[in-house]
């Protein structure tokens, strides 16, 4: 029932509860660090001719799976946005800015309790 695609069957049910924002804010948040980031590495890689280029490259990625993740989180694909923030943020914390491995935990906490709030809103 969590993974319900959008537009099937419990549409009644709204799905605006306050953590679906939190986490949607945590993303968007490390979405936003990792492009910034990103840019920079990649900027200080080309010049240096050094591996931050390489760092550069895996943020751009992040910040690429950040909006995705988003977007499953939209379409209640909850489990799959969940196991796709849990590989991103492992890869945020050793290859990228620490800050946004942290902004992605959070993200990764907060599912849980939204897939709670859903299913007891379902019943």
């Amino acid at each position: 029932m969590v993974n319900q695609p959008y537009g099937t069957g419990q549409d009644q049910i709204p799905f605006d509860v306050p953590e679906k924002s939190t986490i949607k804010d945590m993303l968007t948040i490390s979405w936003v660090l990792a492009l910034i980031v990103g840019i920079i590495l990649l900027i200080t890689g080309i010049f240096s001719f050094g591996i931050t280029a390489i760092f550069g490259v895996i943020d751009i990625v992040v910040f690429y799976e950040c909006r995705e993740i988003i977007r499953l989180t939209d379409r209640r694909q909850l489990s799959a946005a969940k196991e796709k923030t849990l590989i991103w943020m492992i890869v945020g914390l050793i290859f990228g800015f620490i800050i946004v491995g942290i902004f992605m935990l959070i993200a990764y906490i907060k599912f849980d309790d939204l897939m709670r709030a859903y299913q007891n809103m379902a019943k």
